[in-house]
């Protein structure tokens, strides 16, 4: 069994399946679905989770690190964003492993594992540093992350 999230006044297992939803927030507190990632970034704002930076239309941290993965290539797909630091997190129990695409990182660096609990090969982390994306994986990458760390 994976995680269990909030979703449409319920709970899905999302190991299992995601149902319609599109995106889905996990931090310390549990995770929540939503049916878009637009509709996800307003929670984030409105709890006080992310302040909104309109600059340059992206979300900033807000005393708090994330990582967001996309199932899509440019940042398309269905959305994971993490927020649980300092542990190995294996995507298997989010219903995304072997699933990113693409990937947007917050104010702290990331680590990804090929394999669970950060095994086997490791995505070059001159490329997961601080507030770094990428529209696509590396060759080799794409649909290759098991595990991810966020430091």
């Amino acid at each position: 069994s994976g995680v269990l999230a909030e979703f449409n006044g319920g709970v899905i297992d999302l190991a299992v399946d995601w149902e319609d939803a599109v995106a889905c927030h996990v931090d310390g507190d549990g995770a929540v679905c939503f049916e878009s990632e637009a509709t996800m970034d307003a929670w984030l704002v409105g709890t006080g989770r992310l302040e909104a930076e309109l600059d340059d239309g992206a979300l900033a941290s807000n005393c708090a690190s994330y990582l967001r993965l996309y199932d899509g290539t440019s940042y398309g797909g269905a959305t994971l964003n993490l927020s649980i630091r300092s542990q190995w997190l294996n995507l298997s129990s989010y219903g995304f492993d072997q699933k990113t695409s693409s990937f947007k990182i917050g104010p702290c660096r990331a680590l990804f594992a090929d394999l669970t609990n950060g095994g086997g090969a490791r995505y070059p982390s001159y490329l997961t540093e601080a507030y770094d994306q990428s529209s696509s994986m590396i060759s080799g990458w794409d649909n290759d992350v098991s595990s991810v760390y966020i430091y």
